[in-house]
């Protein structure tokens, strides 16, 4: 399992609606493979879609990631909106464990 982010920015930037993870989950299909999505909104318009998707690589997840996203703007289950970028959010590494690396 991966989680993927996409980050988006409503154009014009505008309020995000109330139920925007009710309306992005309502379009996600079986074959996307989401096990779960959460809504990260952020000022002026932004906001991040968490993805926890099942696939088989990295790659895989990403690529996923953006089609979904794609399919539901394009399906207007999100508010009109630039996709920004797709990835594996980073972790700073003062959150690492040094004894791990």
């Amino acid at each position: 399992m991966y989680l993927v982010h996409a980050r988006l920015r409503t154009v014009p930037p505008q309020e995000l609606p109330d139920d925007l993870r009710e309306a992005a989950r309502a379009g996600l299909k079986p074959g996307d493979r989401v096990e779960h999505l959460a809504v990260h909104p952020q000022p002026a318009g932004h906001f991040t879609l968490g993805f926890y998707l099942l696939a088989d690589s990295l790659e895989a997840a990403e690529g996923r990631a953006e089609s979904v996203c794609r399919r539901l703007l394009g399906a207007r289950a999100l508010p009109v909106a630039q996709l920004l970028d797709v990835g594996v959010p980073l972790m700073p590494v003062s959150l690492l464990d040094s004894r791990a690396v």
